[in-house]
């Protein structure tokens, strides 16, 4: 994934994912993205996106990612929802930049799936559901996301949008906590001056399935 711009919002992800212009001259890229291939579209976003032989121009970007996206570019859909997230390229839109997050998402991209969990779980662009927020959260985490895997921890800890339990928190801060994430282990430390033995040996236990069952 190149990185061309960084998302000042919920996330700090690269905006423009894997941009190539794959070889073909502009000419060609443009006939071919005017002729409705779906790939010369994105890679045409890119090119304008990056300033990649052309001025730089992120709203023709816009319009190009626009086109790859409702062709389901999944990376262009990622891009847009992020341009309207920022207002790059595009007038600010968070329901749009919803829209798009959830194409990708259901696509199974996982920055995707963590920003429009971040969209739920602060009701940006759509109203506030803890539940949607949760299990979008829950597909970027089983994807390695530890952001997600963070924020399923807090979750459990708060009781938004699942039954709090401190046991299962701590579980999941000790799996992002081991993935590198630094607040995951501050909060590790907190809840285990705090967990009862009986409490402790939930959370150990849970960990340990959920290193099993996604390979961390």
């Amino acid at each position: 994934m190149q990185s061309c711009f960084l998302l000042s919002g919920v996330a700090a992800l690269a905006l423009f994912a894997g941009c190539s212009q794959g070889g073909a001259e502009l000419a060609t890229l443009k006939s071919q993205a005017e002729a409705g291939d779906v790939i010369a579209q994105y890679n045409l976003g890119c090119v304008y996106a990056e300033g990649d032989g052309v001025p730089k121009d992120v709203a023709e970007a816009a319009k190009w990612f626009l086109k790859a996206a409702e062709g389901g570019d999944v990376d262009a859909q990622y891009n847009l929802a992020v341009m309207y997230d920022d207002g790059e390229g595009v007038e600010e839109d968070d329901a749009v930049a919803v829209k798009w997050y959830l194409e990708a998402a259901k696509q199974g991209d996982q920055f995707s799936q963590y920003n429009l969990a971040m969209m739920y779980d602060d009701g940006t662009g759509v109203e506030q559901d803890y539940v949607k927020a949760m299990h979008w959260y829950r597909q970027a985490a089983e994807q390695g996301d530890t952001d997600g895997q963070f924020s399923i921890g807090m979750m459990y800890q708060l009781g938004e949008g699942v039954t709090a339990d401190a046991a299962i928190a701590y579980a999941w801060f000790s799996l992002a906590a081991e993935n590198g994430h630094v607040e995951a282990k501050s909060r590790r430390s907190q809840l285990l001056e705090q967990l009862s033995e009986e409490q402790l040996s939930k959370g150990n236990t849970k960990h340990s399935e959920l290193v099993e069952r996604y390979g961390m």
